[in-house]
């Protein structure tokens, strides 16, 4: 159970809690880098990165989600549970409020910033994928490649009426 004196955590309970969660607003910044790195490999094409960086994509995921876990845990066996970020100033002794503020705003910023990376990067391949199907004649892309629903290949009108409807 938590140390608690009166309705704060103890000193020690709030340096583990500040421990884990710069590590914690790591992971998320390395995130924000991957995803700017993605980012820019979409702009310029580079389908060998993309497609080598699924995997640590995948890997960011995957810890995310343990770390998420273990943050609920770390919570609920200090004395926290239900308890965001921004209620923890609250729970701790006085001298934690800037270091809390600063965990509160890595964490702010790094949510921010990986939903705009994520936005304009769906938005990006999805405008380079509409350029490709103008190109090849076909109305949509479905996976990989011009494939219809059915999983058949679809076939353009040709380059010639391509050009004609420009």
């Amino acid at each position: 159970m938590a140390e608690i004196i009166s309705d704060k955590v103890s000193d020690r309970i709030a340096d583990i809690v500040i421990n884990f969660l710069d590590g914690y607003n790591c992971h998320f910044e390395a995130l924000v880098d991957f995803l700017t790195e993605k980012q820019n490999r979409i702009l310029v094409d580079d389908l060998k990165w993309l497609e080598e960086a699924l995997v640590d994509e995948q890997s960011f995921i995957m810890k995310g989600n343990s770390l998420e876990e273990k943050r609920l845990e770390l919570f609920s066996q200090t004395g926290l549970k239900d308890k965001k970020l921004s209620d923890l100033p609250d729970c701790f002794p006085p001298q934690y409020a800037g270091v809390l503020k600063l965990q509160s705003d890595r964490l702010t910023k790094s949510i921010e910033t990986i939903r705009r990376l994520n936005a304009v990067s769906k938005d990006l391949v999805e405008r380079k994928l509409k350029v490709q199907a103008k190109l090849l004649g076909v109305s949509e892309f479905t996976g990989i490649g011009a494939y219809s629903g059915d999983a058949k290949i679809v076939k353009g009108s040709g380059s010639g009426d391509f050009l004609g409807s420009v």
